[in-house]
């Protein structure tokens, strides 16, 4: 009898994340039938900023099995950037270098704190992406507009440079150990 549990995958959560590119709010900040739907996943009311909503959205559908109806997303689900960089470091898999299939968490030294995440669907010369402290990827994100902002009207595809330096992270959640009951 086969588990039915999806293994934790890099690519669907990809293919996933660039299904929703151009997915706009409607009808006001942090608002339409979508961007709400992501917030209830979470449960956040409607108006909330939905970039880690967004990621949790992706990641939660792209490893969920209609038979067992459950899904092997190992990520809690949170609105939050910083519970979700907490989850990562708790289970060992926050990381400084970038691949593609993790998520990103931009920091703010001001803000002492992870304020936007998305997901990584491209790296420049990821071969030698050890070597280096400066990283280029190219990102799917919920909540950003054309300027790159953290609380923007849309989900799009975006090209950003991550500096280690900043404290910029990345989530390898394809290393967390599985649930083996998930939600």
């Amino acid at each position: 009898m086969r588990s039915h549990v999806i293994p934790p995958s890099p690519m669907l959560l990809v293919a996933a994340a660039n299904a929703f590119v151009g997915l706009g709010e409607e009808g006001g900040d942090n608002r339409g039938q979508m961007v709400e739907h992501f917030l209830r996943s979470v449960s956040l009311p409607p108006g909330l900023p939905w970039c880690a909503a967004f990621v949790h959205h992706v990641g939660h559908s792209a490893h969920y099995d209609h038979l067992t109806r459950r899904s092997s997303w190992p990520l809690p689900a949170t609105g939050s950037c910083d519970a979700l960089a907490r989850a990562a470091r708790a289970q060992g898999v926050l990381r400084d270098e970038p691949y593609v299939g993790d998520i990103f968490l931009l920091y703010s030294k001001v803000r002492r704190r992870f304020f936007h995440t998305g997901i990584v669907v491209g790296v420049q010369d990821e071969e030698r992406v050890h070597l280096r402290e400066i990283h280029s990827c190219v990102t799917v994100e919920g909540n950003t507009n054309n300027d790159g902002s953290s609380n923007g009207h849309s989900t799009l595809r975006k090209v950003r440079t991550f500096r280690e330096a900043d404290g910029h992270k990345f989530i390898r959640w394809a290393e967390m150990p599985r649930r083996a009951e998930a939600a």
